[in-house]
């Protein structure tokens, strides 16, 4: 009887049944991914702390990006009173949201039980496993994307003046998270021109509307880039482009980033492949001739084009996880525009079970890899990094010094914000951004760098988090010793040595540290 019952419930055929499954589905990844991280990963991820100390100094952006993704974990540690699992507490809500939105969208457009298969296929997306443990600058960016879409589709559906609204306001709190929501309005205006069906809109005040409240919300953050334009310009071409560029790198780079985002996609539609097989048939006339299927082509393909695009300029590396926020319609307008004859319908319960069974399979992979990663590098990762011995070794060596609080940290990224985040007394990472030259001089603070085993700095691309330019591991700035000159009053101290925190025994990280005792 138990196994007839859940049978029953998988094929979702009755309201009550699809949200159990919902619920179930995302409650049991949510409590994993959110409370198992800190059993299994000692620290936090480079972009997670980035996040943190720039939440802790509320600044509007950086010279990297916006700041929203800082904002929403320090309300998170605040209400979470600074505990471990905040950050991926707010990645996962991010995430969550996220499937909630499709799942709300797709109930629009397809039959409910399709509906919830495209939501729940989400969940088999990396970036709402693996690499929902990095809370960094794009996690509600992908929110606020979907969003802004499905926002619109109703707007241009229902021409209703409050989701006209909802569109500029989504759109704007997007901008806050990451520049590249500046492509979803390129293409929202494209869609606007291309559609016959939506440029009537242009007469009417909805367009407007959006435009005008986007305008409202990204203010602050227009006078921002006005005022640091050129820092921003600076690390946008260093991070996407190449000084010197052939003919080959202008094609190598949208072809590299492509072909990376097809296992990513294959691994996402799994669920899909219990119902459907491996053998799709499309329906052509969906995708042309409904109003539905050109909205989902155009809001899924136009933005991969310019992505592309921007890639075929720049001739730079592209990081595959430029592209986590492509995606995230495809299972939706993929169940819209497949034929599904009804001999398959009969595995549907078969793909909502690949749902359970990948929530499953990916944890225990993730948590594999976490543990025995060591066996195949032969070396430690930055997740398992003793961050809170750092956080504790440099308090102790400051109180004894100085009897208030750390008041900066500077130096390694890596290193200064494992000090800050996992310090009670939260210290930050010195940077222009909030405070000045002369402010650390009179509150002195603590210098941080890695040793390596010949006592020269690691040679690795700059990682500059902070627009701190004075030090970071790269050959063309020079030694520590260089750095540490700038600094008439620092004491050099012994380094520090700690023990990495794996199962599998490896080499231990050599810290070397300094203090610059306060002048006032």
């Amino acid at each position: 009887m138990d196994r007839i019952h859940w049978n029953n419930i998988f094929k979702g055929e009755n309201y009550f049944d699809r949200i159990f499954l919902f619920v179930t589905a995302v409650l049991l990844h949510a409590l994993f991914w959110t409370f198992a991280p800190p059993y299994f990963m000692p620290n936090y991820m480079l972009d997670t702390m980035e996040m943190m100390v720039i939440g802790q100094n509320w600044v509007v952006s950086t010279f990297k990006h916006p700041a929203f993704q800082g904002w929403a974990v320090e309300i998170f540690l605040i209400l979470f009173r600074h505990a471990e699992f905040v950050p991926y507490l707010a990645s996962q809500t991010a995430c969550l949201l996220t499937v909630f939105v499709v799942w709300k969208f797709a109930q629009q457009i397809l039959t409910p039980k399709l509906a919830l298969l495209a939501a729940l296929t989400l969940l088999s997306y990396i970036y709402f496993h693996f690499s929902s443990t990095l809370y960094n600058n794009q996690t509600f960016m992908r929110f606020f994307w979907v969003l802004t879409i499905y926002f619109l589709y109703n707007a241009l559906e229902k021409n209703q003046q409050h989701y006209w609204i909802f569109t500029g306001i989504t759109l704007g709190l997007g901008m806050y998270c990451k520049f590249t929501v500046a492509i979803l309005i390129i293409t929202i205006v494209m869609f606007m021109f291309f559609e016959q069906q939506a440029r009537k809109y242009w007469k009417t005040p909805g367009p407007y509307l959006s435009t005008g409240v986007c305008f409202l919300i990204t203010l602050p953050l227009l006078f921002w880039l006005i005022q640091y334009y050129s820092s921003m310009m600076s690390y946008t071409f260093n991070s996407i482009g190449k000084t010197e560029s052939e003919f080959w790198d202008h094609l190598i780079s949208p072809t590299r980033f492509f072909i990376k985002q097809i296992p990513i996609i294959l691994i996402l539609l799994i669920p899909l492949y219990g119902m459907l097989g491996f053998r799709w048939h499309f329906d052509v006339n969906k995708i042309h001739s409904s109003p539905a299927g050109r909205y989902l082509t155009f809001f899924i393909f136009v933005p991969i084009i310019i992505q592309l695009i921007i890639a075929l300029v720049c001739a730079g590396y592209m990081r595959t996880a430029l592209g986590c926020h492509l995606w995230l319609l495809l299972p939706l307008f993929l169940l819209y525009t497949v034929k599904i004859p009804a001999e398959k319908e009969k595995f549907y319960s078969r793909s909502i079970k690949l749902v359970f069974v990948n929530i499953f399979v990916w944890a225990i992979i993730w948590i594999f890899i976490i543990q025995f990663s060591p066996l195949v590098t032969g070396r430690a990762s930055r997740y398992h990094f003793p961050g809170k011995e750092l956080a504790q070794k440099v308090q102790t060596i400051w109180s004894e010094y100085n009897s208030t609080p750390i008041p900066f940290v500077r130096g390694d990224d890596c290193l200064t914000e494992a000090a800050c985040v996992y310090n009670d007394s939260r210290p930050t990472v010195y940077s222009t951004l909030w405070a000045t030259e002369e402010q650390f001089s009179q509150k002195g603070g603590i210098l941080l760098w890695q040793i390596t085993e010949h006592g020269k700095s690691p040679r690795r691309p700059i990682v500059d988090c902070f627009g701190n330019h004075d030090f970071s591991y790269s050959p063309i700035t020079g030694t520590p010793d260089d750095w540490l000159k700038q600094f008439p009053n620092v004491i050099k101290l012994p380094p520090i040595e700690l023990e990495q925190k794996t199962i599998i025994k490896v080499a231990p990280v050599k810290i070397g540290i300094a203090i610059v005792p306060p002048t006032k």
